[in-house]
Order: structure tokens, then C-alpha cells, then sequence
């Protein structure tokens, strides 16, 4: 009996932590102010995009110049990339206040509080739905 309880256990602790919406309420705004009170408008990151789509798993560098996306470059073979679904630093924000979803998980980068892994689905179990955006890498210009 005490060992079943020890398999049990651990499995429950599992279940027990998930949370499906792991920014319910402001919390996500923390990071934000964080993001903002560096004052960054010019930089570099590299984003890797996950979903059932075309590109998935390709890695870019995105240069941002004023905010705006100025270019996106393939980390492989240095090829534009001219894909729409790449994102800066405050649009990722935007994706987490203004877009519907059932579920998303986010971990932000300790220093400058962007964030760096989101995994977005819009529906419980879509067929082809959902993304993961990983960012990393960022460079002030």
C-alpha cells in the first residue's frame, strides 16, 4: 500500500501544479514594466517560431529599429525571411494582453522581462492550432 501511494503521489503532484492559464490577472504586467523601464527601442533577438505550420522550427533574427521590425534574417543560412508571424519584444506583450486563448504558459527572462517561451492555444485540443515562440538572444543596438 505504501508503495502505491508513492507512484500516486508524485502524479498528483504533477496534476496539482498545472494550471491551464498561467497569467490570470496582472500578473503579466510585472515583466512588462520591467520591459519598459529598460527603455529599449533598438535591438536584436533571435526567435524560433513552433506550430503546424510552414518554417516551424526555423530560427531568425529579428533586428528592431524604433520598435519596428526593420528585418528578419534565417540564423542558418542568413536568407531574408519574409514571414509576418515573427514578433518584437511589445507586440509579444500584446499577443499575451489583447489575444483570446484558452490556455498559455510564459516564462520571461529575469533581467530585462521579456518574454522568452510562450506557448499560446487558442482552443483545448485544436487539431493544428497553437504556437510556441521561444525568444532569446537580445542585443542592444
Amino acid at each position: 500500500m505504501v508503495r502505491r501511494i508513492f507512484l500516486i503521489f508524485p502524479v498528483l503532484l504533477i496534476f496539482a501544479s498545472c494550471k491551464d492559464d498561467q497569467l490570470s490577472g496582472p500578473d503579466w504586467r510585472i515583466p512588462y514594466e520591467i520591459w519598459r523601464s529598460k527603455n529599449i527601442h533598438n535591438y536584436s533577438i533571435d526567435q524560433v517560431r513552433y506550430c503546424f505550420c510552414m518554417s516551424s522550427g526555423d530560427s531568425v533574427r529579428i533586428t528592431v529599429r524604433a520598435d519596428t521590425i526593420s528585418n528578419i534574417i534565417n540564423i542558418e543560412d542568413n536568407s531574408v525571411v519574409t514571414n509576418p508571424y515573427y514578433y518584437t519584444i511589445d507586440s509579444l506583450f500584446g499577443i499575451i494582453q489583447y489575444s483570446e486563448y484558452d490556455s498559455i504558459v510564459i516564462k520571461y527572462n529575469s533581467t530585462y522581462g521579456y518574454p522568452k517561451f510562450m506557448d499560446i492555444n487558442p482552443q483545448y485540443h485544436p487539431v493544428d492550432g497553437g504556437v510556441l515562440y521561444e525568444t532569446n538572444n537580445l542585443q542592444i543596438r
